[in-house]
């Protein structure tokens, strides 16, 4: 690692380094080095589970001497309190009994003593025992512990000026042991990274130590010399050794252990030697994680086999759920930002997320792009963090255009919107008129003996003998027939709160009479399908063709209900042929099939021409004009939103009242349709027998064709029941009509648009 290069520098004598932080060490007697048990075997809990790696020969891990695992035992794996193991505490045994037999330094001059602690001070300084300087181990609730320690008997000059070595022996251990330990491969690719930087400070550190110990053997090394060259170590050493010792408390990796030493840096930003250092190391650790990220802003994959990127990626969620499953979250969920995010990049996560799933889509559709990489770019530094940085920006804009345009010209989403406009809002409702043709008789029974097949069929046959014709891709049209009723099914919805709803009053009640599952036909159920594929789905999901089928079965139904009272006016008009009406209880009749006509055709302008009409076109300008796919998808939601809005949808007193206006719309029709052939059926023989026998008679009379019978036709037409029918019929639709409007009123505060709607009503109430 050549960052390690500048944190030596030479020893006399040596072409070797040393490191350079100024003096800011521990002096003075031997603290204790607590460590927390870093169990080997143990997985981070910042790695994501199923994760497979190569597993660690177990020679790698049982052998202390050679895994730097010597001095800070772990305790046995079953044991909820920390305390030594048989292991350690035989070595300590072991390391007791071995000193007893050494000679006190006590016995040496002062020249010699020196000798002596020299030497193992350069052992001590790699982590080895020696003889009169030796590791005293303990154990505390907080982790295990260890200190070295001198020969008490030791020379009272000498033993102050070896004491402030120590310290610098201990890091070491914490350091050494840490790097080894986090090289196995559980450990995630960003700990892999800092271990490597470590090892290779600590590669320089032993070459220094052995040029140390060159000095030593020639015999030009004293104790204080050695100090003067341990005293800038002892500084970096400890720098180093508290970052490890937090990322072994915190079980940190990824980008957890990337903030911890971006925190450290921050905290020792008053140094600048350490702060230099850990800048070294964050920049080091960092490597692996920037490639994981150039390669998602490059190409729109996650290659994280640790599970330490920003992004998480839901491999269960497949793009098909989009087109199928109404509660679909793939492009929500699909990929996904992590709660520990890098610090440095944390303003850029969002837009790092959008430009890997944009060149994700692009991939999925098989379109392969070639991202503009910006290393011509302007760059205010050579550093690589930087350089990727910098360079964000210019992938999103580069793949966020070129996933929109994909969308837009290949797979003409436009055209696509447009043609789901001609079937669901029924802006080209030819179609629609000869189908409801031709499917009436299917179309009146339960929604269990309708022929999906069937219907398909006639639906393709008034395709083809309509303007849809011309459309490009009417073959995408299917019908379905749906469980529920339309009431039930908005209910659903709103209390499930996928769809916004400014209301919240009551909805359970909402099925108007007559409506019940077991009335229920197919007029009430019938719906289209549209087949949408990956990617036009990203914007034309389950949920927004739902959206649109809900518009298309309220329209749908209206236009029943206006066919139902066509069928009326046209039995009143041929009964007007025939009898003279006037005053009578059919002339009431008529009067109330044209208010009941007013009414739907008023409401069905309102929804076509002031709410679907001028929202297609707003919409349609803010697609043109969208920068991204992100966009397109907002203004879409946006507009069906607003459509169901203000078809009053989402309005469940407002759709109840025009529910119940519906209902009494199809009893009056069916009650007419039937009673007035039913009125002049029982005098169908005496106007027979009158049209033949007493044409010439007083009570015989012929106006422009129109042959009036002024006894039993005109006493058949004050019939008291039919009077009394009619009259209630009137009475409930103007009082549930009156009823709308008050309603319509008190919500246009909060909807504008539903005063038009209000004051078209008005002249019908």
């Amino acid at each position: 690692m050549r960052e390690a290069e500048n944190i030596f520098k030479s020893v006399p004598g040596s072409s070797q380094r040393r490191l350079s932080i100024d003096d800011g060490g521990q002096a003075g007697s031997a603290s204790w080095i607590s460590i927390r048990s870093e169990k080997i075997l143990d997985v981070p809990k910042s790695l994501i589970e199923g994760v497979s790696y190569p597993a660690t020969p177990r020679w790698n891990i049982d052998r202390p001497y050679l895994t730097g695992q010597l001095f800070p035992q772990s305790s046995t794996p079953n044991s909820t309190r920390r305390s030594p193991t048989s292991k350690s505490i035989h070595l300590e045994k072991e390391a007791n009994s071995h000193r007893e037999t050494i000679k006190p330094l006590s016995s040496f001059s002062p020249y010699v003593q020196e000798l002596l602690v020299i030497e193992d001070l350069l052992s001590a300084i790699v982590g080895i025992e020696g003889k009169y300087v030796f590791a005293r181990r303990g154990w505390h609730k907080e982790g295990n512990s260890f200190s070295y320690q001198l020969d008490p008997t030791l020379d009272a000059s000498l033993s102050d000026l070896a004491k402030r070595i120590l310290p610098l022996c201990e890091n070491y251990v914490v350091v050494s042991q840490f790097a080894e330990a986090r090289s196995h491969f559980k450990h995630g690719l960003v700990n892999h990274a800092f271990a490597a930087a470590l090892r290779a400070i600590l590669q320089d550190y032993h070459a220094m130590t052995a040029q140390l110990e060159h000095q030593y053997r020639l015999g030009r090394l004293s104790l204080q010399g050695l100090w003067f060259f341990c005293q800038p170590m002892v500084a970096a050493m400890q720098v180093l050794s508290t970052a490890v010792q937090r990322a072994i408390v915190q079980h940190a990796s990824g980008a957890t252990m990337l903030n911890l030493l971006q925190k450290q840096a921050i905290a020792m930003a008053g140094d600048n030697s350490a702060r230099s250092l850990l800048q070294k190391l964050i920049h080091a650790a960092s490597t692996p994680y920037f490639r994981i990220l150039e390669r998602w802003v490059y190409e729109g994959v996650i290659d994280d086999p640790y599970g330490e990127f920003l992004i998480n990626e839901n491999k269960s969620l497949q793009k098909e759920s989009l087109s199928q499953d109404y509660y679909a979250t793939y492009w929500q969920q699909r990929y996904s930002l992590r709660q520990e995010i890098p610090g440095f990049i944390t303003s850029y996560a969002k837009t790092i997320l959008t430009t890997g799933k944009y060149l994700n889509a692009m991939r999925e559709c098989g379109h392969i792009v070639q991202v503009p990489s910006g290393e011509n770019g302007p760059s205010s530094s050579g550093h690589a963090q930087q350089q990727v940085l910098e360079r964000i920006n210019v992938a999103h804009d580069f793949a966020s255009a070129e996933l929109l345009n994909l969308i837009k010209n290949k797979f003409d989403l436009i055209g696509r919107l447009r043609s789901i406009k001609h079937y669901f809002f029924v802006d080209q409702g030819d179609f629609l008129v000869h189908f409801m043709d031709t499917a009436k008789d299917e179309l009146t029974r339960k929604p269990s003996a309708m022929s999906v097949e069937k219907l398909q069929s006639l639906l393709e046959l008034a395709l083809r003998t309509s303007v849809a014709a011309s459309d490009p891709y009417h073959e995408d049209l299917t019908c379905s027939i749906e469980e529920l009723s339309l009431m039930t099914q908005l209910h659903n919805i709103v209390r499930n709160g996928t769809v916004t709803s400014q209301h919240t009053g009551p909805t359970e009640s909402a099925n108007a009479p007559g409506l019940a599952s077991g009335s229920t036909t197919g007029l009430e159920t019938f719906t289209l399908e549209y087949k949408v594929k990956w990617p036009l789905s990203l914007v034309v999901s389950r949920k927004a063709l739902t959206k649109y089928q809900l518009i298309f079965r309220h329209i749908f139904h209206c236009k029943h209900v206006e066919r139902q009272l066509c069928a009326t006016w046209q039995k009143h008009q041929s009964t007007v042929r025939t009898v003279n009406t006037l005053g009578t209880a059919i002339s009431r009749s008529y009067v109330v099939c044209q208010r009941m006509l007013h009414f739907l055709q008023t409401f069905q302008h309102y929804m076509t021409f002031e709410v679907l009409e001028p929202n297609w076109h707003i919409m349609h300008g803010q697609l043109l004009n969208a920068k991204s796919i992100d966009e397109v998808m907002q203004h879409h939601d946006a507009f069906l939103e607003k459509c169901l809005r203000q078809c009053t949808l989402l309005w469940p007193q407002i759709l109840k009242k025009v529910d119940k206006l519906k209902f009494i719309c199809l009893k009056y029709a069916t009650a007419t349709q039937w009673l007035i052939p039913a009125l002049f059926r029982q005098n169908e023989n005496f106007q027979q027998s009158s049209s033949t026998n007493n044409k010439s008679k007083k009570g015989y009379k012929e106006r422009r064709g129109r042959i009036e019978y002024p006894m039993h036709a005109r006493q058949a037409a004050e019939d008291s029941n039919f009077k009394m029918t009619i009259g209630k019929i009137d009475e409930e639709f103007f009082k549930e009509l009156k009823l709308l409007v008050v309603l319509l009123s008190n919500v246009s505060q909060s909807e504008p648009c539903l005063a038009h709607l209000a004051q078209g009503l008005q002249g019908v109430a």
